[in-house]
C-alpha cells in the first residue's frame, strides 16, 4: 500500500509527533509505501533520525508562512537555518551562540489563520505535483488541522483517513477551525481517534458530523531497547544530568514530561508539591520538556518556583535530545504525574511511563482512566482536573504504599507488551487503511460497511 502521510511538524518532541512517525516506522517494515508530507521542519523526535524519514518538505514549509512579512532575503535563510539546525541536532540548536534562543516575534493567531484559510497557492501546486508522481492509495493526516490543506489538493479518489487531534489547540487560539472541518467533511473517509473518551470529550461535542466517522485505535509507544536498561544504567544517566542533589535517596521522586505549555499544566504540579513539604513528605519535582518557540511560560514557571520556595526541591532539566536519558530519568522516578488541565486525546507520555515501569498519576478527563485500567490493569491512580489537593493526595499513597506503587509499574509494563505499543497501533491502522481502500474499489464511502476497530 502507498500512502501519502500528512505531518505537520512540531520543534519539540511532543506526544503526537512520536506517534506520527512511530507510524511511519511500523508501516514501512509492514511493507507499505509512506510518503510523509511535513510542514513547521522537522519533526523533531527520538524514533526516527529526521533524513531517515525520508520526508517531503516542499510547497507546506510552515516556517515561511511565519516568516511571511519578513523580507525574502531574511525570510528564506530564517527558515532554511531552522530546518538544518533542528535537524542536525534538536530544538536546542535554534539558539545564539551566547545560549540564548534566537528571538522571532510571531503573532500565532495570524500564522494559523493564513495557513488554514489562506494556504499558498504554489505550495499547493508543489504538493499536488509530488503526490500524483507518488500515486498514493490512501492519504492520512496526523490531524484534524490538516482537513483543510488535504480538502485543498486534488481529489485522486482515494480515501482521506485523519487523526482527531489539532483542531483545539487552534481553537484555544482563537481561530475557528472546526468550521474548517464541516466544510471538508464530505472528503474525509474516516477518523481516527486514540481512545473512547476523546470521542465523548471531544469529537461528539465538538464535531458531531464526524462522530460516525470515528474509529478507536489507542496509541501507542516504541517499546525497544531503551526501555529495557537496568537499574544501574538509568541511575548513572540520570545522576549526569541531575548531579548528586537530584539523586537523594531519601526523596520521592516525581517527574513531569512533556512539550512546556500552559495545557500541560506543570505549573499545578508546583502547589502539589509544596502541600506535601509543608506536611514534612520528602518529594521533588524533574521537570523534563522544552517548547523552543516560545519563551513565555518558563519564566514564569522559574518565578513559581522561587516564589514558593521549591528551588531546592526542583529540578528544570528541560530538553532531553536522547530517549536512553528519558527513559533514564522515568526509570530513577517514584511516578509519572500528568496535569493536563484539559482534555487530551490520548497523551502518550502515559505509556512512556507505564513502559519505564512505574506509576502513572493522571486526570480524569482525556483518555488517562482508559489508559490505565485498560483490560481490569491498575497502572496508576486517578485524580480530578486541576485540584491540587488531590494530586498531592496521590502521591502521597505512592510515598506511604512503595509495594502497591511498584505492582502499578509491573501492570504498566504488561499492558505495553500486550497493548500499547506502537507495533499494534500500526496493524489496527493499516487493517483499517486496507479496509477503507477495498470498500473504495467496491465503490463504497460510508464506514457502515466497514467494522469499527475497538
Amino acid at each position: 500500500m502507498r500512502i501519502f502521510f500528512g505531518i505537520t511538524g512540531q520543534l519539540g518532541y511532543g506526544g503526537l509527533i512520536q506517534q506520527s512517525v512511530a507510524l511511519v516506522k511500523y508501516l514501512r517494515e509492514f511493507g507499505c509505501e509512506v510518503l510523509p508530507l511535513v510542514g513547521f521542519a522537522p519533526p523533531y523526535n527520538d524514533e526516527i533520525d529526521p533524513e531517515q524519514l525520508d520526508y517531503v518538505f516542499e510547497g507546506f514549509n510552515i516556517a515561511h508562512s511565519m516568516l511571511s512579512e519578513w523580507p525574502v532575503l531574511v525570510r528564506w535563510p530564517l527558515a532554511w537555518y531552522a530546518r538544518r539546525q533542528v535537524s542536525k541536532g534538536g530544538p536546542e540548536k535554534l539558539k545564539a551562540p551566547n545560549g540564548r534562543r534566537i528571538k522571532i516575534e510571531i503573532d500565532p493567531q495570524k500564522v494559523l489563520r493564513n495557513l488554514i484559510y489562506h494556504p499558498d497557492r504554489r505550495g499547493l501546486a508543489k504538493v499536488n505535483r509530488i503526490r500524483r508522481e507518488f500515486a498514493p492509495d490512501i492519504d492520512y493526516a496526523c490531524e484534524l488541522s490538516m482537513s483543510g490543506y488535504f480538502g485543498e489538493l486534488d481529489d485522486l479518489g482515494i480515501p482521506f483517513v485523519t487523526a482527531a487531534q489539532g483542531y483545539e489547540l487552534c481553537q484555544r487560539r482563537g481561530v475557528d477551525l472546526i468550521s474548517v472541518i464541516r466544510a471538508n467533511s464530505d472528503r474525509i473517509d474516516a477518523v481516527i481517534s486514540g481512545s473512547e473518551s476523546n470521542v465523548r470529550e471531544n469529537v461528539e461535542c465538538d464535531l458531531p458530523f464526524l462522530a460516525h466517522k470515528t474509529h478507536v485505535i489507542h496509541y501507542g509507544i516504541v517499546d525497544d531497547e531503551p526501555y529495557s536498561m537496568d537499574m544501574e544504567e538509568a541511575k548513572t544517566r540520570t545522576w549526569r544530568l541531575v548531579g548528586s542533589g537530584g539523586c537523594r535517596p531519601d526523596e520521592f521522586v516525581v517527574t513531569s514530561l512533556g512539550r512546556m505549555d500552559v495545557e500541560k499544566g506543570v505549573d499545578l504540579v508546583l502547589h502539589a508539591i509544596r502541600i506535601l513539604l509543608n506536611e514534612g513528605v520528602r518529594v521533588r519535582l524533574r521537570i523534563v520538556g522544552d517548547w523552543p518557540m516560545n519563551d513565555y511560560y518558563y519564566p514564569v514557571l522559574q518565578s513559581k518556583i522561587n516564589m514558593m520556595d521549591l528551588r531546592d526541591h526542583v529540578d528544570c532539566i528541560g530538553f532531553v535530545p536522547s530517549k536512553s536519558d528519558k527513559v533514564a530519568l522515568l526509570k530513577t522516578s517514584g511516578a509519572l504525574l500528568a496535569a493536563f488541565i484539559k482534555s487530551e486525546p490520548f497523551g502518550l507520555v502515559l505509556c512512556e511511563g507505564m513502559g519505564a515501569g512505574i506509576p502513572v498519576i493522571a486526570p480524569d478527563t482525556g483518555a488517562g482512566q482508559e489508559i490505565l485500567r485498560w483490560n481490569g490493569y491498575d497502572c496508576g491512580l486517578i485524580y480530578r482536573t486541576n485540584d491540587t489537593g488531590q494530586m498531592a493526595d496521590r502521591i502521597r499513597y505512592l510515598v506511604e504504599h512503595p509495594g502497591v506503587g511498584r505492582e502499578m509499574g509491573r501492570d504498566g509494563l504488561r499492558a505495553v507488551k500486550e497493548h500499547f505499543n506502537a507495533r499494534r497501533m500500526a496493524k489496527d491502522t493499516l487493517d483499517l487503511f486496507e479496509r477503507l481502500v477495498e470498500a473504495r474499489r467496491h465503490g463504497h464511502r460510508s464506514l457502515h460497511v466497514i467494522p469499527v476497530v475497538r
